[in-house]
């Protein structure tokens, strides 16, 4: 069974996307890995900006924020996506 979330992008994330949000796909038992290797599927624009090229990891200070209240560094971990989950790339950086 499949998992489907909104990922909101902020800042050069939206810029690069050309829109504010990717909608992805993932597999139940997903890493957070595997969120950013559909996001960078989904939007081939943020691969090499935003997303490593084996799509593998977020480049320089994007970080996944999930709820606005936890930001996800363990990128091994599953991904805990419920149905009403908001997931946002934030570039910490310019915080």
């Amino acid at each position: 069974m499949s998992k489907k979330v909104a990922i909101e992008l902020i800042g050069l994330a939206r810029r690069h996307a050309g829109q504010d949000a990717v909608s992805v796909s993932v597999q139940e038992g997903a890493t957070w890995r595997d969120v950013i290797a559909a996001m960078g599927q989904v939007s081939p624009a943020l691969v090499g900006n935003v997303v490593s090229e084996d799509g593998r990891t977020l480049l320089g200070s994007y970080v996944l924020n999930l709820g606005g209240t936890r930001s996800i560094y363990d990128l091994d971990a599953e991904a805990t996506l419920e149905a009403a989950a908001r997931l946002s790339l934030l570039d910490v950086g310019i915080c």
